[in-house]
């Protein structure tokens, strides 16, 4: 879901911005809120990475050696655990694409640079205070 509608779902159900805003004080739901979030920006930025690189669910399965509905799971969010670096690198090479994800109190990007050995992924990871 894009920031813009998010926000307006939000204004349309104050109840529902007021009860995250109090439970955020909670540092246990504070923890799960972030992770979500952070999940969240992971997906847009797997998805965004493959439809600009023109390539179907199936197509970056293929490349990277797992399943359409492996590629699928990760998108929408069915699957609870967050990808790890490697394979992040792996989809930037599969997609020719750097991944950015820019969070609150988290910034990185996985790029992968072309060289005559084997791709190299080069990962920047930023947190912020």
């Amino acid at each position: 879901m894009k920031k813009t509608a998010m926000r307006d779902r939000l204004r349309r159900h104050p109840l529902l911005e007021k009860y995250v805003r109090k439970q955020s004080k909670d540092p246990e739901f504070a923890a799960h809120l972030e992770r979500a979030r952070l999940r969240v920006a992971i997906a847009r930025a797997i998805k965004d990475a493959r439809e600009r690189a023109k390539l179907t669910q199936a197509e970056l399965a293929e490349a990277l050696g797992t399943t359409q509905s492996a590629i699928g799971r990760m998108e929408s969010l069915r699957d609870k655990r967050l990808p790890s670096l490697d394979l992040l690198a792996r989809i930037a090479a599969a997609t020719h694409r750097r991944l950015v994800v820019d969070q609150p109190g988290v910034h990185f990007e996985v790029t992968v640079r072309r060289q005559r050995k084997p791709l190299l992924p080069i990962v920047q990871a930023e947190a912020t205070p």
